[in-house]
């Protein structure tokens, strides 16, 4: 077993690794390595993800993380409790916490899996390749390993897709007064209308429409001809990407104005009362001596793909969430220790 220093010590390996999206493989054959030197028998599947087994039959526990991050390079620094690096708490902290709890949990019964996922701040497509390849033995229960906070565990998360608004004009010169023209114009107030027929608001039950990209016109002294404007949409758990597609369908926004979906997360949402999220409760109270919060995320996670797969799981990790993917992500070394308990618990409880 891996003392404590040693346990931190491989988390800052694995941050000093650079992982965006894409590029996860050089952090895969570090933890072969580390999971291999440990007496396990990893390997690397057709998507990249990293798997490793114990035990067999039934019940099987999949402990699921990802091993990359959003991109954007960070320096791997400890100011007192805080480790700081790119991943520490999305999702570096919670991907090694998990893996030293397969290495180090007792199992009296039944599989443990560790499935280390590849492109989950993609498309997720490391772990649908685990849903659709059929190779390992289905879940009775799934642990996802995310930045939720040492004491909280989360069961719904909203669903996500993107929107690309396209208008096309006869544009004109700048010093002409054609406001039906404007390209520019003509996007703000698709965009206006669209927040008005979902009902855009600040609350988790609302639809969140956020503009986050825009490119139009090609001059500085013309009326711009041509518009695009990229919109991020979150669909709260009860609405579905069904509502949303239909609402669009009924947006008169004009000629000249189209609006195209991407691919469509629907949102998530199980039992807090499922056995996986009641063992993780039952876990924090024990390690920790105090109640758990039940949280929800207003984005998305591997969770929405993995409701595929079963019911019976729960978001949990160490890390505050809301310093991910920023130039101050960081996570807590103690809550990292820590959450590797509550993980050792949680698989010895389902597993025993």
């Amino acid at each position: 077993m891996i003392n404590d220093d040693g346990k931190i010590k491989a988390l800052r390996e694995a941050l000093e690794i650079y992982s965006p999206t894409g590029h996860e493989n050089e952090m895969g054959k570090y933890l072969l390595d580390l999971l291999s030197s440990m007496g396990a028998s990893p390997y690397m599947d057709g998507a990249g993800n990293v798997i490793a087994t114990r035990g067999s039959g039934s019940p099987v526990l999949w402990l699921h993380a990802h091993m990359d991050t959003v991109p954007g390079f960070m320096e791997v620094t400890i100011r007192g409790d805080k480790l700081m690096g790119r991943g520490a708490s999305d999702d570096k902290a919670p991907l090694m916490a998990m893996a030293f709890a397969f290495l180090e949990s007792n199992i009296a019964r039944g599989t443990l899996i560790l499935t280390a996922v590849v492109q989950e701040e993609g498309d997720s497509g490391g772990t649908l390749f685990l849903i659709n390849d059929k190779s390992l033995p289905p879940p009775s229960f799934i642990i996802i390993g995310e930045p939720t906070g040492i004491d909280r565990i989360v069961t719904k998360y909203r669903g996500s897709t993107r929107l690309r608004v396209e208008v096309r004009t006869r544009g004109g010169h700048a010093s002409n007064p054609d406001f039906d023209s404007n390209a520019i114009l003509i996007a703000m107030d698709a965009y206006r209308s669209l927040s008005e027929a979902l009902g855009v608001g600040a609350r988790y039950e609302d639809y969140l429409a956020t503009p986050t990209m825009i490119n139009c016109g090609d001059a500085g002294n013309a009326i711009p001809s041509k518009c695009e404007l990229v919109i991020d949409v979150r669909i709260p758990p009860g609405k579905s990407c069904s509502e949303l597609s239909q609402a669009l369908s009924k947006l008169g926004l004009g000629s000249g104005v189209s609006i195209s979906m991407s691919k469509c997360t629907e949102p998530v949402e199980v039992n807090v009362a499922n056995p996986a999220s009641r063992a993780v409760a039952r876990s924090i109270i024990s390690v920790l001596k105090r109640r758990p919060i039940l949280a929800r995320k207003w984005g998305t996670s591997d969770m929405n793909e993995l409701i595929a797969l079963t019911s019976n799981m729960v978001a949990y990790g160490p890390g505050d969430g809301s310093f991910s993917h920023s130039g101050e992500e960081y996570v807590h070394i103690s809550d990292y220790l820590n959450s590797i308990k509550v993980y050792r618990r949680t698989v010895e409880e389902l597993l025993s």
